[in-house]
């Protein structure tokens, strides 16, 4: 009714202007309510916070560059780096300061130290006009660092005591008002003293006191996060996890090559869990390519010992040569303490096939798990214990010896090893020695046997 009277005073001439603003008003309220049209009132501002947790690697200096460029181009009206970091490597860290310097004339950048910010992290407040600690913070304490002339420029940049800064990795005198008793100490600072010296902007308990220090009182909080991939690749590449998985790894593929019958399942197992590690590795920043080419060649040089060209022992060692420093610097080489996680992995992998070998044949969990790949007689094996009748006799071997196969004496096929040559299908052996089940033959020739 009411539109078809406004129509009306439109078509007679009555209030034409009036009538034509109305009904526009009208329109445009409807159109709001039922949401065609966004409401009137402009976006409020937006701050973008960026964690910078943990370990300070190349996936976190790129992920902070990327939401730096991002938070631009999106128009927001700042950037919170909230840093809690106890490590980290020199290069990302000055990666991440670099970016901060970078867009601070384009985009307000507050750095808000809520925990921790030492190690070679310590360098991303330096960077920053805007720093604000909450009140347990602490601030410094980079004596691992090898930038101290990078922690002093940084100060200078914004005017603040380079002294100080650079005693964050060592102090170049005693600094007795802020603890550091003798030179080449590394400072530490609480939120108060950091606010004090200079270094601090304001302390706050969360995010409202920062934006407040900001001058962004109104502004709503937006958080950025990792993806999920590189997430789990930073949790990944945790010394110990590294260690853990690498150890895991390479006990598995040993298994499938000194065991008959995994099915290939520990192998392809094994391979996944190394190829899961270097991807991590890669996603974050600590390696690249490289390591992983010579590592799949030692393993050409390794499948070439054990398959073209065998006993020879030459491929193998250039193999495990190619493989162990294929590693290294998947891993990250000594930077990302690559020689740590092989050494420590390896240290591990003996623990885990002591166990798997000794411990485990004996006990009774694996005896009830292992029934399902108990050989049988009717499938050509023997099911007694004793084995003793067979030493001095002569068989054929049916499958490669690696150092385990399987030979036939007799019309019967046997689980046997060899004393550590590799021993191909189809070469005549005999029982040197019989341990429990465990049947030891070498080549019938170097015995002086020539036939079965």
């Amino acid at each position: 009714m009411f539109t078809k009277g406004v129509a009306a005073m439109v078509d007679n001439g009555m209030g034409g202007r009036l009538a034509r603003l109305a009904l526009s008003v009208f329109v445009l309220v409807l159109m709001a309510t039922i949401g065609l049209v966004p409401a009137a009132r402009a976006d409020a501002p937006r701050v973008r916070v960026v964690e910078v947790h943990g370990h300070i690697n190349g996936s976190v200096a790129s992920f902070v560059n990327e939401q730096l460029d991002s938070a631009w181009k999106d128009g927001a009206a700042g950037v919170i780096l909230d840093v809690d970091t106890l490590s980290g490597d020199d290069d990302s860290a000055n990666e991440i300061k670099s970016s901060i310097i970078s867009h601070t004339q384009s985009l307000p950048i507050a750095v808000y130290v809520h925990d921790h910010a030492m190690g070679a992290g310590a360098i991303i407040p330096l960077a920053s006009k805007t720093v604000v600690m909450s009140p347990s913070a602490i601030l410094g304490g980079a004596g691992s660092s090898k930038a101290k002339a990078d922690f002093k420029a940084a100060a200078a940049a914004l005017g603040r005591n380079q002294a100080i800064a650079g005693a964050f990795v060592s102090a170049d005198a005693p600094l007795p008002s802020l603890g550091v008793a003798n030179a080449g100490d590394s400072l530490t600072m609480t939120a108060q003293q950091a606010q004090t010296a200079g270094f601090a902007t304001a302390i706050a308990t969360d995010y409202p006191g920062v934006l407040t220090a900001m001058g962004q009182q109104s502004a709503s909080i937006e958080t950025a996060h990792f993806s999920a991939w590189v997430a789990f690749a930073r949790w990944i590449v945790l010394p110990w996890a590294t260690i853990l998985l690498l150890a895991l790894g390479i006990a598995l593929i040993i298994v499938e090559l000194l065991t008959l019958h995994t099915w290939g399942l520990a192998g392809i197992a094994g391979g996944l869990l190394l190829a899961l590690i270097f991807a991590a590795h890669i996603a974050v920043g600590h390696a690249s390519y490289v390591g992983i080419l010579l590592v799949l060649g030692g393993v050409v040089f390794l499948l070439f010992e054990t398959h073209l060209f065998p006993g020879h022992g030459v491929s193998a060692i250039i193999g495990l040569g190619l493989v162990g420093v294929g590693m290294y610097f998947a891993l990250g080489g000594a930077q990302n303490g690559a020689l740590y996680a092989i050494s420590g992995s390896l240290l591990m992998t003996v623990g885990i096939l002591v166990a798997f070998f000794i411990y485990l044949p004996r006990s009774r969990v694996w005896n009830k798990i292992g029934q399902p790949m108990m050989q049988t007689a009717t499938q050509g094996y023997v099911s007694s214990e004793d084995y003793t009748g067979y030493l001095g006799s002569v068989g054929e071997v049916t499958s490669d010896l690696r150092p385990s196969g399987i030979a036939e004496f007799q019309g019967v096929r046997m689980p046997v090893v060899s004393e550590g040559a590799f021993i191909s299908a189809g070469t005549h052996v005999e029982v040197v020695l019989v341990q429990g089940s465990r049947i030891v033959v070498a080549p019938a020739a170097s015995v002086g046997y020539t036939s079965v």
